[in-house]
């Protein structure tokens, strides 16, 4: 009887990855596509990436345009993929107490050392540090003086941010940290072995996805389904955050300090692949290395969706420079924002969201961000530019909940709300006289204007001197006279905004405004007069909170 051969399974050592933007399911993956490729390029450029090229390792970038990218690699490629991206080195940490392990036993330390500590009184004590080794994520290129001008080439302001990040965040949990723990410790690795096993399964094999590489990912959602992603799209959400931008959103609190509060993830949602991994390396390094803290000063937002904002206006600075008649959209769908925070030992999703395109508002955008300087301020322009409300709009309610200190008495937020209403004077102003709308913004900013200065002289024989114009606030403070004048003035200001922060009914707000503030002489043209006394009745509560920000402007 004769024998049956059996055929035998040809081992495959290479394989090629082929990827168009329009197939991945989500801007994370498109994202990682083009984390993918800007980590290739770097490390083609390394010499030690070059030897294990002639070794027999495969890396290589095959085919990459806007539309995808096709990228040919064997283990070995693989594996030095992940060597590069999850390389890691021990430092030393100081800590002002012990480490405690969860049976709460001390950890010893590598060594104890005493430094010197001055107290508020100037006094100097001695303490006690306790030095902890611990793991630094690298961040393959970001890291390099080309990407950071702040890093002297191993360390700098905005890869400590983006090392920050990824240890509180993406790694917040000890456990999922095993990959940059065994490189920095110099042992194997079996990552990079494991991935190319799932890559060599067919195109719709499946694996799970959990939130170390998803941002939002669950185990199983509320209908008990579990989180699945094919193979070869996961093997891009080990390089998104390569292509991702992080902010610090920071909010004041009652008492005016800025506290930082986690972390904003910017990922762009990309439309055309190369150009975006051409100008990435340019937007990057074009990023400020001026510090505020121990963040970089260009990375602190007001507001989560703020660093959409930022990302989408540098890159349509790019798009500018490169052909002044492109649309930002026509480089990025949009820019997915997540903001999550470590809350003990739990990771939180703070909000999610997405901004699309569009370069009216990174105009608006740019003005908000370099024209005012009150953190309170510009938040809350921020929320109204996101949301496409009136720039007035929330104003009320928050002016109305803070103490009024924030607002009469914070020269940021008082100088903020003048430039604005001056900026719309000087708008009205150049307007025609054919046209048939009246804008009421810098009419109740002159009536409330009128009322305080004719008040201040009436009532104290108090003006504004003319000398004092062309003085700095420094001179200013030093002049006769200014004090009074100005303490004065600030009381006769918190006095009607007060009382009109209490009158939330239409007609109490409506009666004191016409008996109080249009009680002294108010020079006024008859279509302006109009107006106003429709907007009352119409569109109180806009002239309400214009009111009150007028009264903050003049205090």
């Amino acid at each position: 009887m004769a024998k049956t051969k059996i055929k035998q399974k040809q081992e495959v050592t290479q394989l090629t990855l082929k990827y168009r933007l329009a197939e991945l399911p989500s801007s994370q993956h498109r994202a990682g596509l083009a984390g993918l490729i800007l980590v290739m390029q770097w490390l083609k450029r390394q010499n030690a990436f070059q030897q294990k090229v002639k070794d027999g390792m495969i890396c290589k970038l095959l085919q990459f345009d806007d539309d995808g990218a096709a990228i040919e690699l064997n283990q070995d490629g693989v594996a030095c993929l992940f060597d590069e991206i999850y390389a890691a080195t021990k430092e030393e940490q100081r800590r002002n107490q012990p480490l405690k392990n969860k049976q709460k036993e001390i950890i010893p330390p590598l060594r104890e050392e005493e430094y010197d500590e001055v107290d508020a009184k100037g006094k100097t004590k001695k303490k006690k540090a306790y030095i902890y080794p611990v793991d630094v994520p690298r961040g393959s290129f970001l890291a390099d003086a080309s990407f950071d001008q702040s890093s002297d080439g191993k360390n700098g302001l905005w890869v400590k941010l983006w090392r920050d990040m990824v240890w509180s965040i993406l790694r917040g949990v000890p456990a999922t940290r095993k990959p940059f723990q065994l490189r920095a410790d110099g042992l194997p690795a079996d990552d990079a072995v494991s991935v190319w096993k799932q890559l060599l399964k067919p195109d719709d094999f499946t694996v799970d996805l959990p939130s170390t590489y998803f941002l939002g990912a669950q185990a199983y959602n509320a209908e008990n389904i579990g989180f699945k992603d094919r193979a070869r799209f996961q093997f891009l959400l080990h390089f998104w955050l390569f292509a991702a931008q992080i902010y610090v959103p920071a909010v004041v609190d009652n008492e005016g300090k800025r506290n930082f509060v986690g972390y904003a993830i910017a990922i762009p949602d990309i439309a055309r692949l190369e150009w975006f991994c051409d100008e990435l390396p340019m937007l990057m390094r074009d990023r400020s290395p001026q510090p505020s803290g121990y963040r970089p000063r260009e990375a602190v937002v007001d507001l989560a969706l703020e660093s959409a904002l930022d990302m989408m206006k540098r890159l349509g600075e790019r798009l500018s420079l490169a052909s002044g008649d492109q649309s930002t959209a026509d480089a990025v769908f949009g820019i997915d924002v997540i903001h999550t925070e470590k809350q003990g030992n739990n990771v939180r999703l703070l909000s999610m969201a997405r901004l699309d395109p569009d370069d009216l508002m990174n105009d608006e955008y740019t003005q908000i961000r370099q024209g005012f300087w009150s953190p309170l301020f510009r938040r809350q322009c921020l929320l109204n530019l996101v949301n496409h409300s009136p720039w007035y709009e929330g104003f009320d309610a928050l002016l109305c909940t803070l103490s009024y200190e924030r607002s009469l008495k914070d020269e940021y937020f008082k100088r903020d709300v003048r430039i604005k209403l001056e900026d719309m004077i000087k708008e009205t102003q150049q307007m025609t006289d054919s046209d048939p709308n009246v804008s009421i913004e810098p009419m109740i900013f002159q009536l409330v204007k009128n009322y305080v200065n004719r008040k201040l002289k009436g009532k104290y024989s108090l003006e504004w001197e003319k000398n004092w114009s062309k003085l700095k606030s420094d001179e200013l403070s030093a002049q006769p006279g200014y004090k009074d004048y100005s303490d004065k003035k600030t009381k006769i200001a918190k006095s009607a905004f007060l009382d009109i922060r209490s009158r939330t009914e239409q007609e109490d707000f409506i009666n004191y405004f016409v008996s109080t503030l249009c009680s002294v002489p108010q020079n006024m043209k008859p279509e302006a007069f109009v107006a106003l006394t429709q907007a009352l009745y119409q569109d109180t509560e806009k002239v309400r909170t214009l009111t009150l920000l007028a009264l903050s402007a003049n205090s």
